[in-house]
């Protein structure tokens, strides 16, 4: 049995390190196709994962328009497919990369899986573009691997054959574990800023990005970021994301003030260690919904809609938009008492144990045979 494991960003990389390391456990011919989406964001987290690259196509970050880097993603992914046999094609998310990942399977007849399928808000507009990604990609899955029954419900109502989707947690919380474990014990943060941060502050964690909150929605957030800095007894760490207008935001509203720690993108033992110390994150980002829980974390989502509900229903996340009050106040009263306030409840995305599924799903003939319709056979020769 032979794999094709696509990814292009550091969540992509984060969430199929696990699903890499369990095929190769399982003694599976595993090759990654990496597109290089993001560079910087993930510098590191290969090698901290142990992954070999088979195929890297990372020159394509620099083609403009989001059109243009999924067409020629799809054109790269489809002479790889073409060069070789592979019985499955794994994606994970949302991405460009999943996208073109997923478009170029389903053309050449390889069987999709989908990491972490089913993830729905409703808006194609937000969050913009990955509600139309996922929602493609899941045209193009012969296998659906759904985070949580939320996820599989959303498939079946989409009239997906529930024998071709599988509930098995998501894989972020396997590595998560893994992570945890490497920076348990007297670990020493690799960014200097975070080496020294002091013992007696509040530390709030910020992460802004998304494209549909650039402007006056992002603003609003800065600036409750900003006041809540002036309380004294917090501190703001806000690891700044590469885009320009992300950057020059941040830096116009929080570039100078007291109390807010402003890093470049964190590798990720950094960002695991900040999680064990944070009280509170304010974010925007998708990825920190699921992290969170792991560490106990109470989220106030910068967002109107999640793709995620089990955060909230759950106790872990609130959805508070770009309201300068409801972020204010939900800090504050998250940072009122002399401790940390952790959430105990069960942790909605699951126990560590995704990865092993998938790959005992991938790995079991019987099982994935009967998902996989028989190919065209005009698409195996052509």
């Amino acid at each position: 049995m032979r794999i094709l494991l696509a990814f292009g960003t550091r969540p992509e990389i984060i969430k199929l390190a696990p699903v890499y390391r369990a095929l190769r456990s399982r003694q599976i011919d595993v090759d990654v196709l990496w597109t290089g989406q993001h560079t910087d964001l993930a510098a590191g987290l290969i090698d901290f994962f142990g992954i070999d690259i088979a195929f890297n196509h990372s020159g394509i970050v620099a083609e403009a328009g989001l059109a243009a880097k999924v067409g020629i993603m799809t054109k790269r992914i489809e002479s790889v497919i073409r060069a070789s046999h592979y019985d499955w094609i794994v994606v994970q998310g949302d991405t460009g990369t999943a996208l073109a990942a997923a478009t170029a399977g389903f053309l050449n007849a390889v069987p999709v899986a989908h990491v972490e399928a089913g993830l729905r808000t409703g808006d194609m507009q937000s969050p913009w573009p990955e509600e139309f990604n996922r929602r493609v990609i899941s045209l193009c899955t012969t296998l659906h691997f759904a985070p949580t029954p939320g996820a599989r419900a959303n498939l079946l109502a989409e009239d997906i054959r529930a024998e071709a989707v599988r509930m098995v947690g998501n894989t972020v919380v396997d590595a998560l574990q893994f992570a945890r474990a490497r920076v348990a014990n007297g670990y020493t943060p690799i960014n200097p800023a975070l080496a020294s941060l002091p013992d007696n502050r509040k530390i709030v964690l910020a992460t802004l990005h998304r494209r549909e909150n650039i402007g006056d929605h992002m603003d609003e957030v800065l600036r409750a970021l900003r006041d809540l800095a002036h309380d004294g007894d917090k501190l703001i760490v806000l690891p700044v994301h590469l885009n320009p207008e992300v950057r020059a935001s941040v830096l116009a509203l929080l570039g100078d003030t007291a109390n807010v720690v402003l890093t470049g993108p964190l590798q990720y033992p950094d960002f695991v260690h900040l999680l064990t110390r944070a009280w509170v994150v304010v974010s925007d980002s998708g990825g920190i919904q699921e992290e969170a829980p792991a560490f106990g974390l109470p989220v106030l989502i910068t967002r109107d809609t999640t793709e995620r509900p089990e955060v909230v229903e759950a106790g872990f996340g609130q959805l508070v938009g770009w309201n300068y009050d409801a972020i204010v106040s939900g800090v504050r009263a998250l940072t009122a008492g002399d401790a940390p306030q952790r959430i105990d409840a069960p942790n909605p995305f699951g126990d560590g144990n995704s990865a092993g599924k998938i790959a005992a799903a991938l790995t079991d003939s019987r099982a994935t045979q009967s998902t996989i319709r028989a190919a065209p056979a005009e698409l195996r020769a052509s």
